[in-house]
C-alpha cells in the first residue's frame, strides 16, 4: 500500500508515488538469506556466506556488532561495496552468493551482528545473525588489571586502541575502551612497528613493509633492502604523502628516515638525520666527529653508534616540515623539501648544545616550561600544537646526558618561530609519581581527549608493567588498565582508533598535493 498525502501537487504526488513504488519494487523483490558462517583465521573475525535471488541491484553490505551489556562504546560497524567484495575474491557471480568477512568480533562470546543490504536506488533490508567466537588465549590483553573502569561518559572522541605489541606472533592489537581485546595480527610476525593507516595496519617483516587487512589477509608492498635497510624500528607515522618509516641502514643506526606510498610502498621523500647534522656541523665550523657516529655497517643496536635514536615523525602541515624524536638529543624540525635545519628544541645540558653550529638553531624554553629529554611519540594536534611523551630519561651516549628525572609527562607546546620560543601549554604528569623510562606515547584524537600509554614501569621486584589511560578534556580519566610489560614490548605505544563507520574501499579526503618525490 502507498500513502498518499493530501493537498499536494499533482506532479510532485506523482514523483513521490513513482520513487515508492521503485523502492519497494527493488528491495522487495531482491531476496537476500543468510546461507551460513564460518570462523576466521582469529576468535575475532568471522566470514558470514549470504545467499541472493539476484546480485545486479545490490549496492553495498554493512555490517554492526553490538557492544556488550552495560558497554558505552560506539559499536564496531563497517561498509563493504558489492565492488570492494568482489575484487577481494568476496563475490561468487555464478552461485549468487557474498561473503561478508566480520572483523572486530568479541572472543568466547555470542555476538550479535546486524547486516543492512542496500540497494542502487537506496532501499535497505536488514538481518540480524548471532556469531559465537571461540576464546582467546593472547595473553597479557585478555585480564587486564582494571585500575579504573571505563567510566559511563559518552563524551571521550574515541573508542578503540591500537596497541603496538611485541608479545606474541599475533601482533599487533586492538582492543576498546572497555578494556576488551578485540583484533589481533594475523601474519605471524612479532614486532611493534605499526601504523593503522586508510583501514589497514602497515608493519615490517624484515626488510619489507607489509599491509595486513582487518579481515585477515595481508601482502607485501615492497622491500628496502636495496634502499640499504638492514631493519626498521621504532614508528610507523602520518606523513605529507604518505606513512613515514624509521629505518636502520648500512651507514646509520636509528637516524634515517623514509616516507612511502601506502599504495605500493616505493620511496617518496627521504631524511637521513645523520648527514644532515654533519653537514650543519660542518657549515657552522664545528667538529661533528664525537656527536654524528656512522655505523660503518656495524648494526649494533643500543652501543655507541646509537648517537641519535631516532623514534618517532610527524609532518606539520601549517609550516610544510617534519619533526623528528632523536631520544637522545632533542626534538628537531626539518623543512620538508630540502631537510635544511628550521629549530631544535631540547634540554640545553645535553651535548648538543655545546655545539654552535647547533646551539644557533634553538627554541628558548618559556618561563615554566620544561624541555622534554628521552622524549617519544611526537605529533601535531588539532590547534597546531606539539605534543610529546617525555620520559624524563638521560641520554645514553652523550656527555653530559641531561636530566634524569624521577617521572614521566606528557607535554604539549606552543612553538613560536618568529621569537624562537617554545611555551608548554598542557601538561599531565600523574601527579609526578610514574616514570616510563623508555618507548611510551600521547595522542590527542578530538581537542582535549588524550590517549597515554606508559610502556614500562617498574614494579619494584625487578619486573615491569605497563599502564594505558584516556583523558578527557577537563582531564578527568575515563579509564585505565595495567598489564604486565613482558619485555617492554606489550604496550610500546598507544594509538586512538575509529572504527564505527569504516568505509570499504576507502576514500582519501584530498589527492596528495605539491609533493616533489625522490628520484
Amino acid at each position: 500500500m502507498i500513502f498518499k498525502p493530501r493537498n499536494l501537487p499533482a506532479v510532485l504526488l506523482a514523483l513521490l508515488i513513482s520513487a515508492s513504488a521503485a523502492t519497494a519494487a527493488e528491495a522487495d523483490s531482491s531476496t537476500i538469506g543468510i546461507a551460513g558462517q564460518s570462523a576466521g583465521p582469529t576468535p575475532f573475525i568471522a566470514k558470514i556466506l549470504l545467499q541472493a535471488n539476484d546480485l545486479a541491484n545490490l549496492d553495498s553490505v554493512r555490517f554492526t556488532i553490538a557492544p556488550k551489556p552495560r558497554s558505552v562504546t560506539r559499536p564496531l560497524s563497517a561498509v563493504y561495496t558489492k565492488r570492494y567484495l568482489a575484487g577481494h575474491g568476496y563475490v561468487d557471480s555464478a552461485a549468487m552468493r557474498i561473503t561478508v568477512p566480520v572483523f572486530g568480533l568479541y572472543a568466547g562470546y555470542s555476538n550479535t551482528v546486524k547486516l543492512a543490504y542496500r540497494f542502487t536506488d537506496g532501499s535497505i533490508k536488514r538481518l540480524s545473525i548471532n556469531v559465537q567466537t571461540p576464546q582467546s588465549d593472547d595473553a597479557p590483553f585478555t585480564n587486564p588489571t582494571v585500575v579504573q573502569a571505563r567510566t559511563r561518559t559518552m563524551n571521550l572522541s574515541y573508542d578503540y586502541i591500537l596497541v603496538a605489541s611485541s608479545h606474541s606472533n599475533h601482533s599487533p592489537t586492538i582492543i576498546d575502551t572497555d578494556g576488551e581485546l578485540r583484533w589481533i595480527g594475523t601474519d605471524g610476525v612479532r614486532n611493534h612497528y605499526c601504523r593503522f593507516y586508510e583501514n589497514g595496519i602497515y608493519h615490517f617483516h624484515g626488510t619489507k613493509l607489509v599491509r595486513m587487512e582487518l579481515d585477515g589477509t595481508w601482502r607485501v608492498l615492497a622491500d628496502y633492502a636495496k634502499e640499504s635497510a638492514v631493519s626498521f624500528n621504532h614508528n610507523i607515522d602520518t606523513g605529507k604523502a604518505g606513512i613515514i618509516l624509521d629505518v636502520n641502514t648500512t651507514e646509520y643506526i636509528d637516524a634515517v628516515h623514509f616516507e612511502v606510498d601506502p599504495d605500493d610502498g616505493h620511496v617518496i621523500k627521504k631524511w637521513n638525520l645523520g648527514n644532515i647534522l654533519r653537514d650543519a656541523m660542518l657549515a657552522g665550523g664545528d667538529d661533528p666527529s664525537g656527536f654524528v657516529r656512522n655505523a660503518n655497517g656495524r648494526y649494533n643496536f643500543g652501543a655507541y653508534e646509537d648517537w641519535a635514536h631516532d623514534n618517532a615523525v610527524a609532518y606539520r602541515k601549517s609550516d610544510d616540515s617534519v619533526i623528528i624524536s632523536s631520544r637522545e638529543n632533542f626534538v628537531i624540525c626539518l623543512d620538508y623539501r630540502t631537510g635544511n635545519i628550521k629549530w631544535i628544541f631540547g634540554d640545553t645540558s645535553k651535548q648538543w648544545y655545546q655545539y654552535p653550529s647547533l646551539r644557533k638553531f634553538a627554541l628558548t624554553a618559556a618561563p615554566g616550561t620544561i624541555a622534554p629529554v628521552g622524549q617519544h611519540a611526537v605529533s601535531i594536534t588539532h590547534d597546531d600544537r606539539l605534543l610529546l611523551f617525555d620520559n624524563g630519561q638521560p641520554s645514553a651516549h652523550h656527555s653530559p646526558p641531561g636530566p634524569n628525572r624521577s617521572y614521566s609527562a606528557a607535554r604539549k607546546y606552543a612553538i613560536d618561530l618568529n621569537n624562537k620560543t617554545a611555551t608548554e601549554v598542557w601538561t599531565f604528569d600523574n601527579n609526578q609519581t610514574t616514570k616510563s623510562a623508555f618507548r611510551s606515547s600521547v595522542y590527542e584524537d578530538s581537542p582535549n581527549n588524550f590517549l597515554i600509554d606508559y610502556a614500562t614501569i617498574p614494579n619494584g621486584d625487578g619486573g615491569a608493567h605497563a599502564e594505558i589511560l584516556g583523558l578527557l578534556p577537563s582531564g578527568a580519566k575515563v579509564f585505565h588498565y595495567r598489564y604486565p610489560a613482558l619485555g617492554g614490548n606489550a604496550a610500546y605505544r598507544a594509538l586512538p582508533l575509529h572504527l564505527t563507520n569504516l568505509q570499504f574501499p576507502f576514500v582519501r579526503a584530498a589527492l596528495r598535493e605539491n609533493v616533489v618525490e625522490e628520484e
